[in-house]
């Protein structure tokens, strides 16, 4: 197998920095549609600093091409087993032993940190073993977590409003309240402590994976860098008759991009379910959302193949199953 050099990307070379875009680019071009960050989003978050994570950016390049890219992703913050990978090699060059130098040069740097698992995100088409995942299984990487990705096309999206009048009439007295990139102060505590609980309340899989350890100073800081690159959130949370937050939602516009939102967190605490609630908060920020941004095309959200509720709530929204997400995850 020849031996390829991989070094470390300057994030702060716009010219080297693009050609890792561009090889990342070309590796998912074969995917149903594309999802994959604008370069005008690129340029502009990949070398701004996140203070929860460590990112490095790798790259191998023969002459002038780049011929494979990967980034690593060390959490600093919590889940310091965890190391998180991505490898991507356009489809002309795969099968020459690229994609193996850039997965092991991100396990030595996991290695390094004295982390115990390094989980990649692979997408595959339905019904098919997609390349991503042969390459995956040949190097240690058994799939820990089977999720789908689903698009809503919001030129065409159902009508909400009968959907919204029976979601609400379900309330039992609970209340739903939307905002946009800064959690409102008095909300702050309280949404923290609710997603601390996020990760153990979803299906994870065999991924080890633990609960995030959020406080309002380390909400608030990553507020203000979202809202400084210019991304944009919308947010709902649900509250019981006593005040108590029994869900939350959030829904973002990347920097620098309108074709498409994604949706990242949904959950509805356990003691509050059977109150429609997660439906709600997703009507209240999709509704903000074709508001805000009319441009927008298409929303995108992936959830496990297990969370029958959650896929459900998505169905009625009007979601499409277009691909597979697999989770993999090696032990070192």
């Amino acid at each position: 197998m020849p031996d390829f050099e991989v070094r470390e990307v300057d994030v702060h070379d716009e010219a080297e920095l693009h050609r890792w875009w561009q090889a990342g680019h070309d590796a998912m071009a074969g995917r149903p549609f594309d999802l994959f960050p604008s370069w005008e989003n690129g340029r502009a978050v990949l070398p701004t600093p996140h203070g929860d994570f460590d990112q490095v950016l790798l790259a191998v390049q023969q002459g002038d091409a780049v011929v494979g890219v990967a980034m690593s992703v060390l959490p600093v913050a919590d889940n310091l087993t965890m190391s998180y990978a991505e490898v991507m090699v356009p489809p002309e060059h795969r099968r020459r032993g690229i994609g193996s130098a850039l997965l092991a040069a991100v396990e030595q740097r996991a290695r390094d940190a004295g982390r115990a698992y390094v989980v990649v995100e692979v997408p595959s088409p339905l019904g098919a073993v997609g390349p991503g995942e042969l390459f995956a299984e040949a190097r240690g990487y058994p799939v820990g977590n089977r999720e789908g990705i689903k698009l809503l096309d919001l030129a065409d999206h159902p009508d909400w409003s009968a959907l919204a009048e029976r979601a609400t009439a379900r309330g039992g007295g609970y209340t739903v309240e939307e905002w946009g990139d800064r959690t409102p102060h008095q909300h702050a505590q309280q949404l923290c402590d609710t997603l601390n609980q996020f990760v153990g309340m979803i299906p994870t899989g065999d991924l080890a994976l633990e609960n995030i350890a959020l406080d309002p100073e380390r909400l608030r800081r990553n507020e203000e860098r979202a809202a400084a690159l210019g991304r944009r959130r919308f947010c709902a949370a649900a509250f019981a008759p006593d005040g108590t937050m029994a869900g939350y939602t959030d829904l973002w516009l990347p920097p620098h991009e309108r074709r498409f939102a994604e949706i990242g967190i949904t959950m509805v605490l356990p003691e509050h379910r059977g109150h429609a609630l997660g439906l709600r908060l997703k009507l209240a920020t999709h509704a903000a959302l074709v508001a805000a941004a009319p441009e927008c095309g298409v929303v995108t959200t992936n959830n496990a193949d297990v969370n029958q509720h959650m896929n459900a709530v998505n169905e009625q929204l009007g979601y499409r199953l277009v691909e597979q997400l697999l989770e993999v995850q090696k032990t070192l």
